[in-house]
């Protein structure tokens, strides 16, 4: 099962049918009655050629496909077949883009129904939009993906409607509880999961659909870093023969109208990425990930990926004698990349967060530059890297009181979101390249660190043309579009992705960077919560995690918190104060712990697996014991982190390892009592181990390498 394979078939006898095959994902729509229609998803391969054949598509028990409403009026009908184009990729031969043309019979509009196949069980679509006409078009709603997920015959024998189906999502919005995944009963009803405009920007775009009948699980992330929604509909009186039906719709959420399109301007909707795969949640999280790896995320640069990085930011002040120290402890511990964090650009005793937007090094902090830290890093083997907030001025900066006019607006004209810029303005998204560029370039970085300390709400607003026009689409155009070009312009550059920690870790966003803060809240045990269910929304190699600073050192063992780093991509800092001795049992932990990173875990991150075995960690302080393992594709070495977290729990826990080869011999090793063993991998898989945690916020680490 895993060979990569995709193809579409194109007929229907009386209505405009394309099924799309993935794998053994398969997903059919029609174009019936000028509606274009999505009829429902397969798990195993299958098609409904064969049963539908000859039949016409009951255009009353189905779901348009997309969603689009245009000055007002609903384009759920009258759509007429303008053509389907079969565009296989030269170098990737299992990867298909189908691209659907419909033009409407009474508005001036065209819409591209794109669909990107990869040969994984995860399907990408997103709408283009044209205005055909010759007077502005006002959309007010463009929902990517909608459409029938399952029609369910003979529901009520399987049991009340609120059991068919189990919805999982990331339960909180706000800062610090990123990650935090729960399952929730889909009841009959409509059932709607949002974010970043009627919540707040630190849950992610992503959910799990699982049937609980038959077993299936759908998967799908929203690659869009403004306000979105899903929204699910259980329909148990579907039809009068015991038929319930589960819709979907997916797209972006603001104020309306979202865009208002020119005369033959052009719009792209967001991309939905959706997959249904039989098997556990880890399955479809898996699946998931090797269709972000494959297809979605770019290469990482040719220097490797998963760097060790540290680096010193406003945490404290800083100074050229704290940089040298901070350059020092890095790379005794190892690092590869070290960076300075925000306040390098703000003069001495400043407000680093009023201050950004010039750029510039004031000698009064740092009289030689910059350059002398550059060539003190590269001396020491590492890479060197700089943060920087480009898409915010300070109430303090040059440019802020030399262009208010570049701030973006709220609905009432008032400049808000502490000097937020507007990058529907042209000029203005020049500028911030512009300045992204300069500072790249001058200061000669191998990294990039992108923060954005702030959060539009519902969004930001534009008069044009006669309509108030909601920002985020065209905001978001922007600033893709620069961060794709300067990945082009600088391809041996690391971009690292922040905004004020997990603020924008969706796939839209991440797909233009190297890896991306999960989060600022690095304290135990919300910690181990955050790691566990951010892994399962992205690969663990784009995923950052900290240990020394953020407060990350006020809870938990030092071997809890370092043992998480290996589940991700480790960050440390701030070990110990200048000019004072450091703790050699903390260096001697954390060197090890680091050094078992790059030498036995990092090798196979990118191209491995990853399991959740305790998916849920519920509490609002996260309390019982955390499983995390990660493997290798081919099961031949892994690890696995017990964490015990806050409360009383049994300080027993019965491991059964799930990544490895039942048919194979392993080496595991404990890192408690560093002692090593033999098993065969039945064992470890069927019978498992008894592992004791006896104290809360302590910790244990099973390293396993098969022995053929």
């Amino acid at each position: 099962m895993g060979m990569k394979w995709s193809d579409v078939i194109i007929g229907g006898e009386n209505d405009r049918r394309v099924t799309f095959r993935a794998g053994l994902t398969v997903y059919e729509e029609a174009l019936a009655d000028g509606r274009f229609l999505g009829q429902g998803w397969n798990g195993a391969g299958f098609v409904g050629f064969y049963e539908d054949k000859g039949k016409k598509v009951d255009v009353n028990l189905s779901q348009q496909a997309f969603r689009l409403e245009i000055d007002g009026q609903l384009l759920d009908s009258g759509w007429v077949w303008g053509g389907i184009e079969k565009q296989p990729d030269e170098t990737r031969p299992e990867f298909l883009h189908i691209v659907v043309t419909l033009n409407h019979s009474l508005r001036p509009v065209t819409v591209k129904v794109h669909t990107k196949l990869d040969g994984t069980a995860i399907l990408t679509r997103w709408l283009e939009i044209r205005n055909t006409g010759d007077r502005p078009a006002a959309v007010s709603a463009a929902d990517s993906w909608c459409g029938v997920l399952q029609k369910i015959d003979q529901w009520s024998k399987c049991g009340e409607p609120d059991s068919l189906f189990s919805l999982g999502y990331f339960e909180n919005s706000n800062w610090g509880a990123e990650g935090n995944f729960l399952w929730h009963p889909l009841p009959a009803a409509a059932y709607r999961v949002d974010g970043r405009c009627r919540r707040d920007r630190y849950r992610h775009p992503m959910f799990v659909l699982r049937n609980n009948m038959s077993g299936e699980h759908f998967i799908g992330q929203f690659a869009w870093s403004g306000g979105y929604r899903f929204e699910f509909d259980l329909n148990p009186d579907y039809l009068d023969n015991d038929r319930a039906a589960l819709t979907l719709r997916a797209g972006m959420d603001a104020p309306a109208p979202l865009r208002v399109l020119a005369p033959g301007e052009t719009a792209l909707t967001p991309e939905m990425h959706l997959g249904l795969v039989f098997g556990d949640l880890d399955a479809a999280v898996n699946a998931m990930h090797g269709h972000l790896r494959d297809s979605v995320f770019r290469p990482q640069t040719k220097q490797r990926g998963g760097w060790l990085e540290s680096g010193i930011g406003p945490e404290l002040e800083i100074t050229q004698e704290e940089v040298f120290h901070a350059i020092d402890q890095a790379a005794k511990a190892g690092a590869e990349v070290f960076y300075i964090d925000a306040s390098w650009y703000a003069p001495p005793k400043a407000d680093w967060f009023s201050t950004v937007g010039d750029w510039k090094v004031y000698p009064e902090r740092f009289p030689d530059g910059l350059a002398p830290f550059r060539e003190r890093v590269h001396k020491k083997g590492m890479l060197w890297g700089l943060w920087m907030e480009p898409e915010r001025v300070g109430a303090e900066s040059e440019t802020a009181k030399r262009h208010p006019e570049w701030l973006a607006k709220d609905d009432r004209g008032k400049s808000a979101w502490g000097g937020l810029l507007d990058l529907g303005n042209p000029e203005v998204a020049a500028h911030v390249e512009r300045q992204i560029i300069r500072v790249i370039e001058e200061h000669q970085l191998d990294m990039f660190r992108l923060d954005f300390n702030t959060h539009p709400g519902k969004g930001m607003f534009a008069v044009r043309d006669g309509f108030l026009e909601n920002g985020y689409w065209r905001y978001y155009d922007a600033l893709y579009g620069i961060f794709a070009r300067l990945r082009d312009r600088f391809p041996e550059v690391i971009f690292e992705n922040c905004a004020g920690g997990g603020g924008r870790t969706d796939i839209g966003m991440v797909r233009n960077f190297c890896h991306t803060w999960i989060s600022d809240n690095q304290i135990a045990p919300y910690s181990f919560r955050l790691l566990n269910g951010m892994t399962m929304a992205l690969p663990p190699e784009y995923a950052d995690r900290l240990i020394g600073g953020m407060f990350a050192y006020t809870k938990a063992e030092l071997e809890f918190q370092c043992r998480l780093l290996l589940f991700a991509r480790p960050t440390y800092g701030f070990l110990h104060p200048c000019g004072e001795v450091m703790n050699p049992l903390i260096a001697d932990f954390l060197r090890d712990t680091l050094r078992h990173y790059v030498d036995f875990v990092r090798p196979f991150m990118a191209t491995g697996k990853i399991y959740h075995h305790t998916p849920e960690i519920k509490g609002a302080v996260p309390q019982g014991i955390g499983v995390l393992e990660m493997t290798s594709a081919d099961g031949g070495r892994g690890i696995c982190g017990l964490f015990r977290l806050s409360g009383s729990a049994d300080p027993k826990y019965v491991l059964r390892l799930r990544g490895i080869d039942v048919s194979r011999r392993y080496r595991v090793t404990f890192g408690n009592a560093g002692r090593t063993c033999e098993m065969p991998g039945y064992v470890l898989a069927a019978q498992g181990l008894s592992i004791r945690l006896e104290g809360a916020l302590t910790s244990e680490l099973l390293s396993f390498e098969a022995m053929d």
